[in-house]
């Protein structure tokens, strides 16, 4: 197994929604509608996911979060997680979040990343990954202070068999 980073890998994103991303800007296809609704935008996130495009999740509140990158897990409690498949085609990813997304799903001429983002990038080989999300709190945990720690560890894992066709957004409960 070669390494995908020699150190961890650490952004750090604002989530003003409950909702954080990671998006192949190259095959994504953010445009959905001027006047998209959230049915309509959801499974629109649901399709783009089965074509491995993007990996979507409700995080469970908002703040500014730290993201962890690395290729295999720090063994760190997670509170839960889950595994998805997205294919990188142009040697890059995008952590990204639901209001740049959302932008890009109402106007044809946004794209992602959005300029303020454009940073938060990951480079990587071009292939299919299952990529792991480690929530690693509880987000029903009120006295939680985001500050200072990692809260999502994202393990990326070049594979040959992706992950089963999913019908619902990861952790969204409405």
């Amino acid at each position: 197994m070669f390494s995908l980073f020699k150190t961890t890998k650490k952004l750090k994103i604002s989530d003003d929604s409950g909702f954080l991303a990671i998006v192949n800007s190259d095959t994504y296809k953010s445009f959905v509608d001027e006047d998209w609704q959230l049915n309509q935008l959801m499974q629109h996130f649901i399709d783009e996911m089965n074509n491995k495009n993007i990996i979507f999740w409700a995080t469970g509140n908002q703040s500014n979060w730290t993201v962890s990158f690395v290729d295999k897990p720090d063994n760190k409690k997670a509170f839960r997680e889950f595994t998805s498949t997205i294919t990188v085609t142009d040697e890059k990813l995008y952590l990204t979040n639901y209001d740049d997304l959302t932008m890009s799903a109402q106007f044809e001429d946004t794209k992602i990343p959005a300029k303020h983002n454009s940073d938060l990038i990951i480079k990587l080989e071009n292939g299919l990954y299952n990529l792991t999300i480690l929530q690693l709190f509880d987000p029903e945990d009120y006295d939680y202070e985001a500050d200072g720690k990692t809260n999502f560890e994202i393990v990326m894992q070049r594979t040959e068999k992706e992950t089963e066709k999913i019908n619902k957004i990861y952790w969204w409960t409405e």
